[in-house]
């Protein structure tokens, strides 16, 4: 179908992105962390990628690096799953056998066994494999899509969050990981590195304003509290002591906030300017369970081993999705409706009722 001579595709995909922009636009500016920015980013890349379609397609010279580009999006598509599998073995080989490490590899694995698996529902031709085929293809569009709009979110903080959003903090706060034989590890290591970083930018432009806040309390296997063992990495390289405030009660990234918000607070400091760190992975995650407890606080990731990134991001992406039961219960709601229905006619096709 031919576009219409008063509205022609130029001014479509001009329109289209101008309004997706906008609207992202307007929404960061309310705030940046909330998941909504993701969906507009999706819709921004698209807008964006129907453009350059279109313009592939009115200059020849484009056509080249266009469709390069679409078969390596292509082929990136098709090789997921043995990524995953493949960065799932060497983070098992690097980090052990752990359950939370296995999230990477049964991620790629699932890619794979479970459209086998719809495909084989389907061929039986029995009507309740269908049903199980279609309730299958519900659960995986509902996570699938919200997988992207979660990726989107994580660009659009890595692009706009952190330290851009929030460029002179009055207080750091780095959040705490758990400590290896009562020491800080690696992990943890590169959110302290991260924190006295910022706290050291705004102490070399405000000297004496910015605090440094350690937040974690003491698991059942450690010697001492995460944020005693934090401060004393960060005294170590240099920070001073009194310069420091220990947060030491909190086991969670929820009550990391929340204690931290009443420490500010019993010091005076009711609306103070706060800079968050944690791992990259992780910052995404926080900043939006920041938004759900209404601080306006922002998150600044800290760099994070490379064969660790997408497994623990997928673990995040599975948290989050607990933070958001109403989608799910929604589209639960509706895949039931919908089996229901299906089992009444079936089984009236089954009993002669139907047909």
């Amino acid at each position: 179908m031919s576009t219409p001579w008063f509205l022609p595709a130029p001014l479509i995909d001009v329109a289209a992105l101008a309004l997706w922009w906008g609207l992202l636009k307007l929404s960061r500016r309310r705030d940046n962390r909330r998941l909504r920015n993701g969906i507009l980013f999706l819709l921004l890349v698209g807008a964006t990628v129907r453009a350059l379609l279109h313009l592939a397609s009115l200059i020849p010279a484009l056509s080249i690096p266009v469709g390069l580009g679409s078969v390596a999006f292509f082929l990136l598509i098709a090789l997921m799953p043995f990524l995953l599998m493949f960065n799932g073995v060497v983070l098992i080989r690097r980090e052990g056998r752990r359950l939370s490490n296995l999230l990477c590899l049964a991620a790629g694995l699932g890619l794979i066994a479970t459209p086998m698996a719809a495909v084989a529902l389907v061929a039986t031709a029995n009507p309740w494999a269908l049903l199980v085929a279609a309730l299958m293809f519900c659960a995986c569009a509902y996570l699938g899509v919200f997988l992207l709009i979660f990726l989107g979110q994580t660009v659009v903080q890595r692009i706009w969050g952190g330290r851009r959003a929030m460029p002179h903090p009055d207080v750091v706060v780095v959040h705490g990981a758990g400590l290896i034989n009562g020491k800080v590890g690696p992990l943890l290591g590169s959110r302290i590195k991260g924190g006295i970083e910022a706290w050291q930018d705004e102490e070399a432009l405000r000297p004496g304003v910015p605090l440094l806040v350690m937040s974690g309390g003491q698991g059942a296997d450690e010697p001492v509290s995460e944020a005693r063992a934090m401060a004393d990495y960060a005294i170590a390289r240099g920070v001073p002591p009194e310069r420091i405030l220990l947060e030491d009660r909190s086991t969670t990234t929820r009550t990391n906030i929340s204690y931290t918000r009443d420490l500010l607070a019993e010091r005076g400091m009711t609306d103070p300017q706060v800079l968050l760190v944690t791992s990259s992975f992780h910052a995404v995650r926080t900043a939006i369970l920041a938004s759900d407890m209404g601080v306006p606080w922002a998150v600044e990731p800290a760099r994070t081993a490379w064969f660790y990134i997408v497994n623990a991001w997928l673990r995040e992406y599975v948290a989050v999705l607990t933070y958001r039961r109403r989608p799910a219960l929604a589209c639960a709601g509706i895949a039931g409706v919908f089996a229901v229905l299906y089992a009444l006619l079936a089984i009236g096709a089954q009993t002669g009722i139907i047909g």
